[in-house]
């Protein structure tokens, strides 16, 4: 029975190391359950357990059985959406996979769909990794799980002699993924409304494709009338 890394409680425990019958199994998961929505709906620093106790409709005191603070389960909430998130990218149909450029359009919007599916929670990830180590831990695993997984493709398209083999795979693959997770938390998050998603994706594919060296990306000519981007846009 495996420990999970966020928490640091074996699977099926509760709050002091308590083994759950079945029915505490699913109490505890219908806390989770309303804890997401409430941190979806309510930043965690205004977010109180009674509004997640009354949204499972439990008693108050009910939690405490399994969550010793509001921290703790967070870090639940937060290890789920965290999941989303890495999960996401891997679910390429088979077309996007066989062309490359397809397949860095297909994960890049699949990553930022996931976190516009849980903007409210992912910002409070990126406050509570300021001050909780085991959130923090958990966000930095994400992002070297998507650093790991790019690393594998670039190598892969370096094998099949498709792109530059010059490069550093880990380096470039960092400097690749973490330019998405940025693009994600700090343009993403501040709008929540999805309408530069298309645009976003074009942008990043653009830059995948052209830092890996895959050779049949070419310059697009620049739209009629276009006369560049003022000097002074946010």
């Amino acid at each position: 029975m495996g420990v999970d890394h966020v928490t640091g409680l074996r699977a099926g425990q509760a709050a002091g190391g308590r083994t759950l019958t079945t029915r505490g199994l699913r109490t505890r998961a219908a806390l989770i359950a309303a804890a997401k929505q409430v941190f979806e709906a309510t930043p965690f620093s205004e977010a109180r357990i009674s509004d997640i106790t009354a949204r499972a409709r439990v008693a108050t005191g009910t939690f405490y059985r399994y969550f010793d603070t509001k921290e703790a389960i967070f870090r639940e909430v937060a290890a789920e959406v965290l999941a989303d998130m890495s999960a996401a990218p891997r679910r390429a149909p088979e077309d996007a996979q066989a062309d490359p450029i397809s397949a860095i359009a297909h994960a890049s919007r699949e990553y930022f769909l996931a976190i516009l599916r849980h903007t409210g929670v992912a910002r409070s990830i990126e406050q509570l990794a300021l001050r909780d180590q085991k959130v923090a831990r958990a966000r930095h695993n994400t992002v070297i799980d998507g650093v790991r997984r790019a690393e594998r493709w670039i190598r892969d398209l370096q094998y099949r002699g498709i792109c530059d083999t010059g490069i550093d795979p880990w380096t470039v693959a960092m400097v690749l993924h973490t330019m998405n997770v940025r693009v994600a938390y700090d343009h993403l998050l501040r709008s929540a409304d999805g309408k530069d998603v298309d645009k976003l994706v074009e942008a990043v594919t653009h830059v995948w494709a052209r830092t890996v060296g895959l050779e049949h990306v070419k310059p697009r000519p620049p739209t009629p009338g276009y006369q560049g981007r003022p000097t002074d846009v946010d």
